[in-house]
């Protein structure tokens, strides 16, 4: 099976559905920041890892359940998370993932060298996901490029179009979208970017909604 990557959940008796997804969202830039730095892994039963965190458990892996998803209780409880400041949030999420991570790779004979190599990468990203989204594209003239940067947070993700000189000098930037912290929510509207002249830039949205677009007039 593919791997297809991680996400945490909190299973505190004490909180509700809404108190619970926001643990998942704020969980998720780390998840993401960690997950690019992993290469293709396949193994035999597993396609998904959800990171469950009770209050008063005990570190284990649950049996595989449907569709590849290996469970994995954390012994973490979750109201400690929200008074954390933002950095330690990151901190924190990394190391519940490690925890979980060392005891899948004992039960399951997995090599952690990738997940070693991940886990410093993302200190040395100082914890924080910013990456450009497909290939910069050239104004008319060829002076200008024009990218989709991506900015994943605790609170929200975000797209701008952010446009550099051949230098690639900032010349100017701005927000197209901003999102909760799911890239699935941003990424139907990230298609092809078109010059329409030397100062104003179109971001269409994918297929079916390609006639869709916003545009940047360079200021």
């Amino acid at each position: 099976m593919l791997f297809g990557g991680f996400n945490f959940e909190d299973r505190s008796p004490l909180h509700n559905k809404p108190k619970q997804d926001q643990f998942y969202l704020e969980t998720n830039c780390i998840v993401y920041l960690f997950e690019q730095f992993l290469p293709k892994l396949h193994f035999d039963d597993v396609s998904s890892v959800q990171f469950e965190c009770y209050p008063n458990a005990e570190l284990a892996c649950q049996p595989v359940i449907m569709d590849g998803l290996l469970p994995v209780t954390i012994p973490y409880d979750v109201s400690d998370f929200y008074q954390l400041s933002d950095l330690e949030k990151k901190k924190k999420t990394l190391d519940l993932m490690m925890d979980g991570l060392q005891v899948i790779c004992k039960d399951k004979g997995w090599d952690e060298e990738p997940f070693l190599y991940a886990y410093q990468k993302v200190v040395e990203k100082n914890y924080t996901f910013k990456k450009t989204y497909k290939k910069p594209k050239s104004s008319p003239n060829r002076k200008l490029k024009a990218k989709i940067e991506i900015e994943i947070g605790i609170y929200d993700c975000t797209a701008s179009l952010v446009v550099e000189d051949k230098e690639q000098k900032y010349i100017y930037s701005e927000v197209l979208y901003q999102e909760k912290p799911r890239f699935d929510l941003l990424y139907p509207l990230l298609g092809d970017i078109k010059w329409m002249s030397y100062d104003e830039v179109r971001v269409h949205e994918r297929k079916p909604s390609e006639h869709q677009f916003k545009t940047v007039y360079l200021q």
